[in-house]
């Protein structure tokens, strides 16, 4: 079963038309209409649909529609053991990655013995995807640089 017809399933076993939960959730009609046509939806959306139903956030039903949702955006049959094999080890991969990045991270700080003014600057940093743009943006110039290859021509040197 897919989400879509299991929220179908949840809002008719409520009495809801699509008029009236859109009503009660104060979204527009063609909200639900997504959902239920299996549009990619944020589950965010899902979520607050379901509560306006009157189902709690660690209900059974949300669980089900949350386990759908995934395996509908993510193309993994979390059903299937044989699946979850391949899954498993690439999140194990990606952790043992996170967690080399991370002690790196550790020892920098450590080393250039940052005071807590600007360990705040850099958390700051990795909360604002923009500001790690910039720092990547001088990383990069600074890489171009520094190699010695990126020589700027006036039009008086042609």
């Amino acid at each position: 079963m897919q989400y879509a017809q299991l929220f179908r399933r949840l809002r008719e076993q409520k009495d809801l038309s699509h008029e009236a939960l859109a009503k009660l959730a104060r979204c527009h009609r063609n909200t639900i209409l997504n959902v239920e046509s299996g549009r990619p939806v944020k589950f965010k959306t899902i979520a607050r649909l379901m509560a306006k139903m009157g189902y709690p956030s660690d209900s059974p039903e949300m669980a089900s529609l949350a386990l759908l949702w995934l395996e509908s955006v993510s193309g993994v049959d979390l059903a299937d053991p044989a699946t979850l094999g391949p899954v498993r080890q690439k999140l194990a991969v990606y952790d043992r990655a996170l967690g080399l990045a991370a002690r790196q991270l550790m020892d920098a700080v450590r080393q250039a013995k940052l005071d807590e003014r600007r360990i705040r600057l850099l958390t700051f940093a990795a909360r604002h995807p923009e500001m790690l743009a910039i720092i990547e943006s001088i990383q990069d110039l600074l890489h171009t640089t520094a190699g010695g290859t990126a020589e700027l021509k006036v039009a008086e040197d042609e």
